[in-house]
């Protein structure tokens, strides 16, 4: 299965080719997704010192220089106290600088404000998760579904990030699908990053619909009670071959009998990143389409 390759987050990068609209709370209410603030409305209303600024950090994240991004950040926040867009972009370069205490301070007065935008509610899942609050974590993930459900997401917004984990030199990306995607149906992606940035090795959780079949027989009264079978699964980059196709190994980890735990799923993920799982099987030299 060919997943995406991108290193982009989920909220932004701030950029203003790529950058969807982003909210400003400006009161207790809720305002309408219209009226919250885009990037643009904050450019428009930056004077020509704090648009270099604000680009020059633009730039800094997009090369993923994430601590000098966070700085020029705070410098346009004490001018711009509270300002939403300058938060969320201040927020996620922290996050990816190791800086979750800031996101979380900043973020929450902008949950509080308006808890239906889902970006201040993405961020601040990653960053309790990146914390280690658990409970915050949690309640973050299922307010995401929640919004989603209620149709607060991007239509285009196929997963989020929950939180980035050192492992074994590498980064490791944890992404929870609002809905499952793809051929094989992928409820939870990671993704491993080497120290350039690169994923040369992504670890899915997914629910094959062809296999629901055999899940039934195999496992009958939870079939019946509409609980599906999964897999882990990893996919390793290993370059092209002789035609030039870009290949990968697929491997098969685990089963589950209905989809495990977020904190089973970690635990997971981080043994593939550090090379520690054994697989079940393996196939090699498969191309990518």
């Amino acid at each position: 299965m060919g997943l995406m390759s991108s290193t982009a987050l989920v909220v932004f990068a701030i950029l203003p080719m790529t950058s969807p609209d982003v909210a400003f709370a400006q009161s207790s209410a809720n305002p309408p997704v219209s009226q919250r603030e885009s990037t643009q409305d904050l450019v428009a209303r930056l004077n020509p010192q704090q648009k270099q600024r604000f680009e020059d950090a633009s730039k800094s994240f997009s090369a993923q220089h994430y601590a000098d991004a966070l700085a020029v950040c705070k410098q346009l926040l004490n001018e711009l106290e509270g300002d939403a867009v300058l938060s969320k972009f201040a927020s996620e370069a922290a996050l990816n600088s190791g800086d979750p205490g800031f996101a979380l301070t900043t973020l929450k007065p902008l949950a509080k404000a308006d808890p239906d935008d889902w970006q201040v509610v993405a961020l601040l899942t990653r960053a309790c998760a990146e914390s280690g609050d658990t409970p915050c974590r949690d309640s973050g993930m299922a307010h995401m579904l929640d919004l989603h459900r209620r149709g607060l997401t991007p239509l285009t917004l196929q997963h989020y990030v929950v939180e980035r984990v050192k492992a074994n030199g590498n980064t490791l990306i944890i992404r929870m699908s609002l809905e499952p995607w793809g051929y094989y149906r992928v409820y939870a992606l990671g993704q491993v990053l080497d120290s350039d940035g690169r994923i040369f090795l992504r670890a899915t959780l997914e629910s094959d619909d062809a296999e629901q079949a055999l899940f039934a027989k195999e496992h009958p009264v939870e079939a019946s009670k509409g609980i599906r079978g999964f897999s882990l699964d990893g996919y390793l980059e290993t370059g092209t071959n002789s035609n030039g196709q870009r290949t990968q190994t697929h491997y098969t980890y685990k089963f589950f009998v209905g989809q495990p735990s977020y904190a089973t799923l970690r635990e997971e993920f981080v043994q593939i990143a550090n090379g520690k799982a054994t697989p079940l099987s393996s196939r090699t030299n498969l191309v990518v389409p």
